[in-house]
């Protein structure tokens, strides 16, 4: 997360720096008028995809908990057994819900209106990739593959916006785990 924030904020810097050229000629004061507004424009919308972008795992980060700890406890093959592996499945999937309806609930900035329906597309994948933990939870054998799979779809869809402004792409899933 310390990482998006740096790079974030010398992403801002760097666009800070290369808004303020100025130009001598009258007839270019005009056209550079206009490409300051919108360079403005840009630099106001980069800055709100970068606030919203680490709102997005910041919100999940609050309720899942419970899940992150029993998907490292089944990556280091080390889950308890027995009513101590129900009561830790209870509880992810539970977390895993409570995901998912944090990230229904987030809401998506005017300035990203551009992009809201990417946006929505992307938060609704990965809603539905916790409501699959959820739902894999309740199995005898508990597998994430398939939600993982789901999240990294709504991963992409991210990087090309972020990419597409001209911002370096990351993975809000590894944010997440």
């Amino acid at each position: 997360m310390k990482k998006l924030l740096v790079i974030g904020l010398s992403s801002l810097l760097f666009l800070g720096a290369c808004s303020s050229e100025e130009s001598g000629d009258t007839s270019k004061e005009t056209d550079s008028s206009n490409s300051e507004t919108a360079s403005t424009d840009n630099a106001e919308v980069k800055k709100e995809l970068m606030r919203f972008y680490m709102a997005v795992p910041n919100t999940i980060n609050e309720v899942d908990g419970d899940l992150n700890t029993f998907e490292q406890q089944q990556a280091e093959e080390i889950l308890p057994e027995g009513d101590e592996l129900t009561a830790l499945k209870e509880a992810a999937a539970s977390s895993a819900e409570e995901a998912s309806q944090a990230v229904e609930g987030i809401e998506i900035p005017e300035a990203l209106s551009d992009k809201e329906e990417d946006i929505q597309s992307a938060l609704g994948m990965i809603s539905e990739s916790y409501d699959m933990k959820a739902a894999a939870l309740a199995e005898e054998e508990t597998s994430f593959e398939a939600a993982n799979e789901k999240f990294a779809e709504a991963d992409e869809i991210f990087n090309s916006i972020l990419e597409e402004y001209e911002l370096i792409p990351s993975s809000i899933q590894n944010e997440v785990n």
